[in-house]
């Protein structure tokens, strides 16, 4: 933030990414694409923690709970899942 430089680009998905959330605690990154999958990433490094799948449709949105235990995706399927 202190300058405005790229520090990392998260790269994996097969669509396009509709959304980014960064967990209450500062560990994580969560995203959500077109490809029907949610990633969870490490923001210190930008590794892949887990992939989130089972949406029949892309995700629109996914977000992390206040207490960071739960990813929350939103989906063209017509559903919102908790994980």
């Amino acid at each position: 933030l202190a300058d405005g430089s790229l520090v990392r680009t998260l790269e994996g998905h097969d669509g396009e990414i509709n959304s980014a959330c960064v967990s209450p605690e500062g560990l994580h990154v969560v995203t959500a694409s077109d490809d029907k999958t949610a990633r969870i990433w490490l923001l210190a490094d930008g590794s892949l923690v887990r992939t989130l799948e089972g949406h029949d449709g892309e995700i629109n949105s996914a977000c992390v709970s206040p207490e960071g235990l739960h990813v929350v995706t939103a989906s063209d399927d017509k559903t919102a899942r908790i994980w």
